[in-house]
């Protein structure tokens, strides 16, 4: 998944520019519970992400 828009004509707006980081940071947390191997680790970096993506969602259309 690619979290950068690279045809983008504007800058974001302050809440989309927060939302992506935040799904990043989700991203790269996830990341990080699956190399751990920690199963409450990775399911709850999975639960996070898909509340972040709902988010990220929401932000963008409005």
């Amino acid at each position: 998944m690619d979290t950068v828009d690279r045809h983008r004509t504007t800058s974001p707006s302050p809440a989309v520019a927060a939302a992506e980081q935040r799904l990043y940071d989700a991203e790269t947390a996830l990341h990080a519970a699956r190399q751990s191997g920690v199963d409450a680790w990775v399911a709850a970096a999975y639960d996070r992400l898909h509340e972040t993506i709902l988010e990220h969602d929401a932000v963008r259309s409005r």
